[in-house]
């Protein structure tokens, strides 16, 4: 039941909520394990159940993305990523995390700051080609280039997270989890930062967090002060809810292999330029150059129609203004395959720019290629799509995914002789980090380790 006083304010939040939710879903993916995302909804459930006023129906997903975060969106829409799960160590620690994004939706620490013209960043947007592209060319491509998935987590200011990071706790208490549990998972997250990026946590006036010792000491003295019941965990072995989590990024929507592209699911390769960002989505993958005044983009087209049919189609639904910028639409040979493609020109600022649509079957799939650029561009674009083609046995015995398994060692084995018995992937400072273990010392038999693990895709 929503709370008398605040039913006509939440409107914005949902709306932004839903918005945004979509935008995570097609840009990060949802990750896709039941058992996992269904366990996360318990433990979240469980903390909702203990919120006093509860605004929103909460949702709790797993996103696949290999930094270790943690956000909320306003609403109610909650995510972690599969980078911070595997460095948890207890229900208890999951639960304050989760305690903390609940805090930041219920308390509507987004919408607070809109108020304030505080806008936090929930998504980046790289914008048009500068110089290029105008809106209305960008409304004709579909705005291929609108976000990217580099999801920048919303900055609340210090303010906001030390509120959010004591009435977390305080909720996680109530709801029976060890408060403590925040303190421990604050200074693994940090301490595995720093061996991961080899540079040490350094307190600044112009962070948006609070410096980790400072927010362990601050949770220090709420916790001493809270009185709890240790209540039975949802899950009698943490570890294992998550043992065969994806570590890295998830091959399923396509692997970055210097300049190249290869997508083991729509089975396709594609080479853009040496220099240029590559930004792969869940719809697409794209890539421009620095100065953005070229780019080329792919996607997978939802209707089953002929390259024409397509290519047709498309025209005959864009304006009297947009049709008036299109110079030519032609079936056009790719690879020896058969496409349609279509030609749109346009001077903007004395400029002429061109983009480039081909629609083009591949393995039962029909694609639409794209490039935009000026008419320096087009050799360049051509050499990309001519790039585009199946996967090859090569190509295939290049896509490895990475998975977290969870291991029992063996009478005084140490991190680093069990990390060589079982292959793991992960540097010996990293893993013992993530298993709050010393890198010599003895472990006792039956102990269990978090390593991570290199598999064929295919």
């Amino acid at each position: 039941m929503l709370v008398t006083g605040f039913s006509q304010d939440i409107k914005l939040d949902k709306e932004l909520g839903k918005e945004n939710a979509q935008r995570v879903e097609q840009t990060m993916g949802i990750y896709d394990d039941a058992k996992m995302t269904n366990y996360l909804r318990s433990v979240g459930d469980r903390l909702v159940s203990h919120l006093d006023k509860p605004l929103f129906a909460y949702n709790f997903n797993i996103v696949p993305d290999m930094s270790p975060n943690a956000f909320a969106l306003p609403g109610g829409y909650i995510y972690i990523t599969t980078g911070l799960l595997p460095l948890l160590a207890s229900e208890d620690e999951l639960a304050c995390i989760i305690g903390h994004e609940i805090i930041h939706s219920n308390n509507r620490h987004t919408i607070k700051q809109i108020k304030k013209k505080i806008l936090p960043t929930l998504l980046e947007i790289p914008g048009e080609l500068l110089g290029v592209v105008n809106e209305n060319l960008g409304i004709v491509l579909n705005a291929p280039i609108k976000t990217s998935n580099k999801l920048l987590f919303a900055s609340y200011g210090r303010k906001f997270e030390t509120e959010a990071d004591n009435e977390g706790i305080k909720l996680a208490a109530k709801a029976g989890y060890e408060p403590d549990a925040m303190i421990s998972a604050l200074s693994r997250l940090s301490k595995s930062i720093e061996v991961a990026t080899e540079n040490k946590e350094e307190k600044s006036y112009f962070n948006d967090h609070p410096y980790t010792p400072d927010r362990t000491a601050s949770i220090e003295k709420i916790k001493s002060n809270l009185t709890w019941t240790k209540t039975n965990p949802i899950s009698q072995n943490f570890l294992y809810e998550f043992d065969d989590i994806l570590f890295g990024n998830d091959p399923i929507h396509g692997v970055i292999v210097d300049n190249k592209f290869l997508h083991p699911e729509l089975d396709f390769y594609i080479e853009f330029p040496k220099g240029w960002t590559i930004d792969n989505q869940v719809t697409n993958v794209g890539a421009y150059q620095p100065d953005q005044k070229a780019a080329a983009f792919v996607y997978i087209e939802k209707d089953n129609l002929s390259p024409q049919k397509a290519g047709t189609t498309f025209v005959a639904n864009l304006s009297t203004k947009d049709k008036s910028k299109m110079v030519n639409g032609e079936v056009y040979a790719l690879n020896g395959k058969e496409g349609y493609l279509l030609t749109f020109k346009e001077i903007i600022k004395s400029e002429t720019a061109f983009a480039y649509i081909l629609w083009i079957p591949l393995n039962g799939n029909l694609f639409k290629l794209i490039g935009i650029g000026s008419s320096e561009s087009k050799a360049t674009l051509e050499h990309v799509s001519y790039s585009f083609r199946g996967l090859n046995d090569k190509d295939k015995a290049t896509i490895k995914i990475d998975k977290v398994r969870v291991v029992e060692a063996k009478e005084d084995e140490t991190i680093k002789s069990l990390s060589k018995r079982v292959n793991n992937k992960l540097n010996l400072e990293l893993t013992s980090v993530v298993n709050s273990k010393e890198e010599n010392e003895k472990l006792d038999k039956g102990t269990l380790i978090k390593v991570v693990n290199e598999e064929k895709y295919y």
